[in-house]
């Protein structure tokens, strides 16, 4: 058996997570109908695209797409009926080899019910680009993007409100009468904020109503689900934050849409406050489990700020003056952060690679060298990070979150990282073991259901 701080991708010190045969587990479920659940939505979406395409050389691009049509079909019979994972064919993004000789070293003879559930999932997802990015039409089509738009334009009314909020929740936070507190009151509003955001992921909500997502946005302003924070480690973070002036911060994004919102909302929170100089957004580049940020997706919200006109809403109450104004406002500020380097986007491979993160002083010197230990803090977000983080195995839920994360808290030049994350899969650390028997009393899908979450820290070099 592995030890809990060196192992193997193919090695971990405890179980990992494997579609159970009888069906009782959550790996098996994800592989056995949400998933292939979502890869029929991907299916469906593209063939309607394709029948509205209208653009240069349409009779070929029309003739091409079906043919990806066909492969994506292809794909999901290979993963219904258990196939082996197979090796994909350079498409220029510059990370097939790795995933390769990935295969090859760690799951040589792997079938989908045999392999880990992080293992095949993330190779889903290669794959799925793969298909694309080898086409010569629809190299660079975001197969996701339609369905991340419209559920944020469906939702302007209460995102509109939102950055209304946060735009006097900041001057309130410069006042000088009590500036500590309300910095640190105003603090804990905007991380829990940027948590519970992480609620509306597509990938796990694949069929999230207009009226579900008011609903989830209204409970995150209300402080509702604060009490659903299982491991919280909100008070250590602000002993770290309250220290910093002119710091970097670096977030590793995961959802578009309304989480990104409030994950830029909190960017532009730390800047104005003074606390943070720059602030680096790591995103992905290909599309990538749903509803992930890309580059575009960060532009495109930018945009939607500042014109809020382009969002063409569907919700029944119109957008007054009163939210429109600070919605502009808020987007004008955020393109000059853009503009004169004060927030950076980065969209390196190492993100849509398959190893985990305990592998970024090693595999990902690059992201871990030449950026993340740059960082006075790094915030990784939502419930894949986390489980690249600790990597997906079943962990003891007492385990101590700097010790499943291994080399990245030890290493002398970590930063602060920062784990926030709605808990939507069957591996967690850091909690209490009598809350968790008390959690499992309550409901036996506490872990994977969406309705849990966890604030976690590791303090890195800020524990010296």
């Amino acid at each position: 058996m592995a030890s809990s701080t060196d192992f193997a991708p193919n090695n971990t010190p405890f179980q990992p997570l494997i579609a159970d045969r009888e069906g009782t587990n959550f790996t098996y479920d994800s592989l056995h109908s949400r998933v292939p659940h979502i890869l029929t939505d991907i299916i469906n979406d593209f063939y309607a695209d394709i029948q509205e395409y209208n653009g240069p050389n349409a009779k070929e691009a029309v003739s091409e797409g079906k043919e990806l049509t066909s492969a994506l079909s292809k794909l999901k019979h290979e993963m219904v009926t258990d196939k082996k994972l197979t090796p994909m064919e350079d498409d220029g993004v510059g990370d097939i080899e790795m995933w390769n000789k990935w295969l090859e070293t760690y799951f040589p003879s792997a079938s989908w019910y045999t392999t880990p559930f992080l293992t095949w999932e993330t190779y889903l997802y290669r794959r799925i680009g793969n298909i694309f990015k080898r086409s010569a039409h629809w190299s660079t089509h975001d197969f996701f993007a339609k369905k991340k738009h419209s559920t944020f334009m469906a939702s302007m009314v209460a995102v509109a409100k939102l950055c209304s909020r946060v735009d006097s929740l900041t001057e309130e936070s410069k006042d000088g009468v009590n500036k500590a507190t309300k910095t640190h009151v105003a603090f804990v509003d905007m991380l829990q904020a940027s948590l519970w955001g992480n609620q509306t992921d597509l990938s796990m909500f694949p069929d999230l109503s207009n009226e579900a997502l008011e609903e989830m946005q209204a409970r995150i302003s209300s402080g509702e689900n604060d009490s659903k924070v299982v491991s919280n480690d909100t008070d250590k973070i602000w002993g770290i934050v309250s220290q910093i002036k002119d710091g970097r911060f670096d977030i590793v994004l995961d959802n578009s849409g309304f989480e990104l919102l409030q994950d830029v909302l909190l960017a532009y929170w730390l800047v104005e406050l003074g606390i943070a100089k720059k602030v680096v957004f790591h995103t992905k580049r290909i599309p990538w489990y749903v509803s992930d940020v890309t580059n575009e997706d960060f532009h495109w919200l930018v945009s939607i700020a500042q014109n809020p006109s382009l969002a063409k809403t569907k919700t029944k109450a119109p957008l007054s003056e009163e939210h429109v104004a600070p919605l502009k406002s808020l987007g004008t500020k955020w393109a000059s952060f853009l503009a004169d380097g004060t927030w950076e986007l980065r969209d390196e491979l190492f993100w849509t690679c398959p190893y985990g993160f305990r592998y970024l002083p090693t595999i990902g010197k690059d992201v871990w060298e030449g950026e993340l230990t740059k960082a006075d803090v790094v915030i990784f977000k939502g419930d894949l990070n986390y489980r690249k983080l600790v990597y997906d195995q079943q962990w003891p839920v007492s385990t101590p979150f700097v010790e499943a994360i291994g080399p990245i808290a030890t290493d002398p030049n970590a930063p602060a990282i920062v784990a926030l994350r709605t808990s939507k899969c069957d591996t967690i650390t850091g909690v209490a073991p009598d809350r968790a028997e008390a959690l499992l009393k309550e409901r036996k899908d506490w872990m994977y259901c969406g309705q849990y979450g966890i604030i976690q820290l590791s303090p890195g070099r800020w524990s010296k």
